[in-house]
């Protein structure tokens, strides 16, 4: 009798669960971030968006001709997709041109392996963007710095920037405190800056120290577009070369807080090798200006932490030879210029803090950059000719 019970039990339990599997799933297929836009060069532009349902993405490109294409990436001949989280690479642009993208993602309801269920698809009203190029004579950026999560405080400086002005926005280092959740980067920053931009101009990322913290940190590259999948890199937009370095964390690597997971000092050496090449390249010799954008301070410090103490006595001498024009740095949480030379080496240093925000415009005239606060007053104003 009790073998028969809980056989009717087991029973009971298939049945449920098939009409369960059954029940209609009511919420919208609906895009929930995005999209925000990534440059890794002036012929190609990734664009990156989220959806509430696992879908197949796409990217519908319109030229200045009128042309348009239809775009789905590849890998190892399989269409990428069937996820929530979408990029798109589109590549053949050409520089200084603008385009006009819109979304196309198609719901996956069931993938199974000889037939695939599509629902409902989504497409996006269209959106422009401009490719960089080395030919203009002027280029104008913002950079954002040490929010640490506090988006309201980066939105009401947006309310006041000139942002069709802006050709780029740079993120340089700790958006957020750590990340156990890849969620917590669109409530960060992400949100915020596709509400005021990301969606038309791009972003560069600077990974700080902080953006090496928590469990997710593994899956940041997932959600933006780096040259050749590194934290450190270059690109070429007006005048200028930037070249882009990765800090690391600030403390050894055997520290009790990493638990035997940091292995920041042979990640270190590797990225000077890359820089001993990139300072040597045509693209940073032929440059009119060079500018680099890294979070710690590239300074000679009385009381250096760790990752400080390796690029004082590495990275500083290496750039202070290579006719850099400005650093742009941050992780202090206060406002510090350091002149040529007083910053320990031969290029001046500007560190941002965590309540302002700089805005760059270089040109034939030189490079100006204006610290701003969130209301948008200045804070400070310096020229570089």
């Amino acid at each position: 009798m009790r073998r028969k019970l809980i056989a009717l039990e087991i029973l009971l339990l298939i049945l449920i669960a098939d009409v369960i599997s059954q029940v209609p799933d009511n919420d919208n297929f609906m895009i929930t971030h995005g999209p925000w836009i990534q440059y890794p060069g002036e012929s190609e532009v990734t664009i990156i968006w989220t959806t509430n349902k696992p879908a197949i993405p796409g990217i519908t490109l319109t030229g200045p001709d009128g042309k348009t294409r239809f775009i789905r990436n590849s890998t190892d001949g399989i269409i990428d997709g069937g996820g929530t989280l979408h990029k798109v690479k589109v590549s053949g642009l050409m520089p200084g041109t603008t385009y006009k993208y819109s979304l196309h993602s198609v719901q996956v309801l069931k993938y199974q392996a000889y037939k695939i269920y599509y629902g409902d698809t989504l497409i996006r009203s269209a959106e422009n963007f401009v490719t960089p190029s080395k030919i203009t004579g002027k280029v104008t950026f913002t950079a954002f710095n040490d929010v640490h999560g506090l988006s309201g405080k980066m939105a009401n400086y947006l309310k006041n920037n000139k942002i069709a002005e802006q050709d780029f926005f740079v993120f340089n280092g700790d958006m957020y405190d750590f990340l156990q959740e890849p969620a917590e980067l669109f409530t960060g920053f992400i949100d915020t800056a596709v509400a005021y931009f990301a969606s038309v101009k791009p972003f560069y990322y600077v990974r700080g120290n902080h953006e090496t913290r928590g469990f997710a940190a593994r899956e940041l590259k997932n959600y933006f577009s780096y040259e050749d999948d590194r934290f450190y890199y270059s690109f070429d937009w007006g005048p200028v070369h930037f070249t882009v370095l990765d800090c690391g964390e600030d403390k050894p690597d055997n520290n009790r807080y990493y638990y035997g997971l940091a292995d920041y000092d042979a990640y270190r050496l590797e990225e000077l090798e890359w820089l001993k090449t990139e300072v040597k390249s045509d693209a940073f010799q032929n440059a009119k200006y060079r500018i680099v954008l890294i979070h710690m301070p590239l300074i000679k410090d009385p009381k250096p932490n760790w990752a400080m103490k390796f690029n004082e006595e590495n990275i500083g001498p290496l750039l202070g030879n290579a006719g850099v024009n400005l650093v742009l740095s941050a992780h202090f949480h206060r406002n510090v210029f350091y002149e040529k030379g007083k910053s320990g080496f031969d290029y001046p240093v500007l560190t941002n803090s965590n309540n302002s925000f700089v805005e760059i415009v270089a040109d034939q005239n030189g490079i100006k950059a204006v610290v701003k606060d969130v209301t948008g007053k200045t804070l400070g104003e310096y020229n570089f000719r």
